[in-house]
């Protein structure tokens, strides 16, 4: 018997992956589909693999050791194997045997086997000529791609701020082939992509949540054009992530007094919280004016408040939003730190217990950016320190999730003089950037 190596096994399974899944080119899957997958895994098979253990084995991030048997079982099991070893046995094939076969009495063949014979070479010339074929097709000199220049992109909202939102795209294609592909992409997501007319100039699309995002007017998977969009939510917007759509309320549902916190019994009149608890986010995004993150320094506490039933661990993030990027801060109790994942670090290889806390108190978070590096505080002791490789950009909101519900005591940003430009105490008062005054 003869196996291939491990490396061509392990992409003949990541292949079978990508066929049952039917995302397309896995060159292309963003975060959010590696997370999908994440969960995918771990309902079939019981077996939680990392968003970052799932992007080495891909090769999103460069990683020289290769993945481990439990990895590679999990993978197996999903792709409808009992395991590792017999996926690997699935591959193997026969080859000649050195022990020598006992002769058998030669007889002239039957006319069954003689019709036998004619149909197996039938059979040999059709897969011949279908591998000329195939052969040609696939190794066809493909178009080069059209100028971009020839190309326009733009966008208008609808409405000025707040969500949903119908964003009305202006497009102009004709310059690629009648053949070609031309898709436009909503986002980084590319779940979120609607097939467009090479004749036609507008799409329309609807945004459900506030944020900053990167759309793009793509040819054959390849981005001719690409703009910035800014959705913003007017304000405080608290939400349930509910899909398809999300479940909005009012901005005056979530101020309490001094703080915000959207209340148990208006999410339990929306949606149950067992067994599975909900996600509830508030969200601020918009223009804050010139701050960015050439300066910055961000300071918030906040806190989860329940713990109940599949939301024992209390999951929660922060996220501080740029124009184009973003830090996520991925939160939990201590004893579920394993679940974790920050930036390309999983709880499941790293010690991440610094992102574990009491969240029956304020957990006071501060994240600062001077001089291309960025600094992590959790409780006023540092978590992490990050090199920034990105030019300054305008800092443009943040949002808080929290699995059930949570409370934020107040959001501050500064810069390094210690001078402050922007602070919501939630008292009524909210003191906004020099640029906004």
């Amino acid at each position: 018997m003869h196996t291939g190596t491990t490396d061509t096994a392990i992409r003949d399974c990541l292949s079978r992956i990508e066929s049952m899944l039917g995302w397309g080119d896995s060159d292309a899957w963003s975060t959010r589909d590696f997370e999908t997958l994440s969960e995918r895994i771990r309902e079939k098979t019981q077996v939680q693999l990392s968003v970052v253990t799932l992007k080495r084995v891909w090769g999103k991030i460069k990683y020289d050791s290769k993945p481990t048997i439990t990895t590679l079982d999990a993978l197996s099991q999903y792709a409808g194997y009992a395991n590792w070893r017999t996926f690997k046995q699935s591959l193997e094939k026969p080859e000649n045997s050195d022990t020598p076969l006992n002769p058998l009495p030669i007889s002239p063949p039957t006319k069954r086997q003689k019709r036998y014979a004619t149909w197996i070479v039938l059979l040999i010339v059709f897969v011949s000529c279908t591998g000329v074929l195939v052969y040609f097709t696939a190794f066809k000199p493909t178009a080069p791609l059209p100028d971009p220049a020839k190309f326009t992109f733009s966008s208008k909202k609808v409405v000025d701020a707040g969500v949903p939102n119908t964003v009305i795209f202006d497009y102009d294609a004709r310059a690629a082939l009648s053949e070609d592909s031309i898709v436009i992409q909503q986002s980084w997501d590319p779940k979120l992509t609607a097939l467009v007319s090479r004749e036609r100039q507008q799409h329309t699309s609807i945004y459900y949540h506030p944020g900053f995002f990167d759309a793009r007017l793509m040819v054959n998977g390849q981005v001719v054009k690409k703009h910035n969009l800014l959705i913003t939510s007017h304000g405080w917007l608290p939400l349930i992530d509910a899909k398809p759509v999300p479940i909005y309320f009012k901005p005056t549902d979530i101020f309490q007094n001094g703080y915000i916190q959207l209340p148990l019994d208006k999410i339990k009149a929306s949606v149950p919280l067992q067994p599975d608890t909900p996600w509830t986010g508030y969200y601020n995004v918009g223009d804050f004016g010139d701050i960015t993150s050439k300066d910055f320094v961000f300071e918030t506490e906040f806190k989860n408040d329940f713990g109940e039933g599949s939301a024992a661990c209390r999951h929660t993030e922060l996220h501080v939003l740029f124009e184009g990027a973003a830090m996520v801060l991925p939160l939990s109790v201590p004893g579920c730190v394993s679940e974790l994942d920050f930036g390309d670090m999983s709880g499941k290889e790293r010690d991440l217990s610094v992102l574990g806390v009491d969240f029956s108190k304020w957990v006071n978070v501060r994240f600062t950016v001077q001089d291309s590096i960025a600094q992590l505080f959790v409780n006023d002791k540092k978590a992490f320190d990050m090199k920034i490789t990105i030019k300054p950009v305008r800092w443009v909101g943040m949002i808080f999730k929290f699995q059930g519900t949570g409370s934020v005591n107040f959001v501050r940003v500064s810069q390094k003089k210690g001078e402050v430009v922007y602070e919501d105490n939630f008292d009524g008062v909210t003191m906004p950037s020099k640029q906004l005054q």
